[in-house]
């Protein structure tokens, strides 16, 4: 996770989208794209937290601005990160290496322990 030139966006990974990720209409299948923010976002909420264990609560709408081609490669950038007693939530963006934005989503994660009970952040995060 790096952090970027505007304050509170981090780039947090990077895919590119191979044959084997498009669908029917030979751009990259919805649910792939789903997938990769979803791992991009446990990604930044564990490191930005330091907790070892954060589930999915909820993510908001996902908005798909425009197609991602095979051969597009896609970085994920989390804004905006708001930091509670269990939780930490943040936008999501997937954008080419154009700067175009193709797809933005909010999650939510939480914070649990072993046995998948919420735990507290502690105060030392990001």
């Amino acid at each position: 996770m790096t952090h970027t030139d505007t304050p509170g966006r981090y780039k947090v990974s990077s895919k590119v989208c191979l044959v084997q990720n498009l669908g029917v209409n030979k751009t990259l299948f919805g649910g792939n794209m789903m997938a990769w923010v979803d791992e991009a976002a446990a990604i930044f909420a564990r490191e930005h937290t330091g907790a070892r264990f954060m589930v999915t609560l909820k993510f908001g709408e996902f908005e798909f601005h425009h197609p991602v081609r095979e051969g597009d490669i896609i970085h994920f950038y989390c804004l905006n990160p708001r930091i509670g007693r269990t939780s930490c939530s943040f936008e999501i963006e997937a954008v080419r290496t154009d700067g175009t934005v193709v797809v933005k989503t909010s999650a939510v994660f939480v914070s649990v322990d072993e046995d998948g009970k919420p735990k507290p952040i502690e105060k030392n995060h990001s």
